[in-house]
């Protein structure tokens, strides 16, 4: 069972059940965790001299990001905790330059180097999702939307979006690209290569959970639209029973046509099927619509 509740007691967001169990699955090669920080600092401002500086949310990124850069790198960085409306943020500083350079490699025209194995790709992308990636709540919609400053990576990173069969809508508003997947199959997939196999099961749910509040709501709304028909036409009917009885003609129609006009005055809310298995003896819808349609006809209503 996936923790629903952070540590203040309030419930976590989808997006932060994704980074946490992107973080607990973390990749064993170096190479892996060496991608995976590329992602994770795709936001990251590097100067020339090798120091690097970052803004992150959420416990799991910045619990995680000082950890596999102390393995992979030997570096340590320096965490600046910050609290904004309640949620956990950081800044975070260290110098490496072989990271810097790999970093920088994402700005630049070149095709990047950071993937030395089949694996790491796939732990690029969890990187992104960790630190990055907004999710909307799995009961209303499918949707990511990944934030990224500099236009030159947000370039590549929709380059390598399309490598792995996926292309983001893009937005450019104040200088930051937003990439967007929208479908819920690009969702899905993009989770399900970042190994995030329990958010892409809590994410078909509720995809299930919105397909059937829709045929609910489309199933409600035609019983309405059908009540409604109903109410209409019984009321046509009664106003020309009305009619015809207080022209004096309703003792000189023939005892079927009586018997109809009075059970529809009787029972207004009934629907053919009902009204005609009120007959004595039943009748078939089919006959009982032609009799309405004698009444209306002597009443002269069409």
């Amino acid at each position: 069972m996936r923790d629903q509740k952070s540590g203040d007691g309030r419930m976590k967001s989808f997006t932060e059940r994704v980074r946490d169990e992107i973080a607990e699955n973390l990749p064993s090669p170096q190479c892996c965790r060496r991608a995976m920080l590329c992602g994770m600092l795709i936001n990251a401002d590097c100067s020339p001299s090798g120091s690097v500086y970052a803004k992150l949310s959420g416990n799991a990124s910045i619990e995680l990001l000082p950890k596999i850069l102390r393995e992979t790198y030997g570096r340590e960085a320096t965490v600046n905790l910050q609290k904004n409306y309640g949620r956990i943020a950081a800044e975070v500083a260290f110098t490496s330059e072989k990271l810097a350079d790999k970093l920088r490699e994402l700005s630049g025209d070149a095709e990047p180097t950071l993937f030395k194995c089949k694996d790491c790709s796939s732990a690029f992308l969890a990187g992104i999702l960790l630190s990055s990636a907004n999710f909307s709540n799995p009961d209303k919609e499918s949707r990511i939307e990944i934030r990224i400053n500099d236009p030159a990576r947000a370039e590549n990173v929709v380059h390598y979006f399309e490598e792995i069969g996926h292309r983001p809508g893009l937005s450019n508003r104040d200088g930051i690209s937003s990439l967007i997947f929208k479908r819920s199959e690009d969702v899905e997939d993009i989770l399900a290569i970042a190994g995030a196999v329990s958010s892409v099961m809590e994410l078909m749910q509720g995809k299930l959970m919105r397909e059937l509040r829709g045929q609910v709501n489309r199933n409600s709304n035609c019983e309405v639209r059908n009540i409604g028909r109903v109410a209409v036409a019984s009321q046509n009917q009664i106003d020309a029973i009305a009619e015809i009885r207080a022209a004096g003609r309703f003792a000189a129609l023939p005892d079927e046509l009586k018997e109809t006009a009075t059970l529809r005055e009787d029972f207004p809310e009934l629907s053919l099927a009902d009204l005609a298995a009120k007959h004595s003896p039943p009748i078939t819808k089919s006959g009982l619509n032609h009799r309405l349609k004698k009444l209306l006809a002597l009443a002269g209503i069409e």
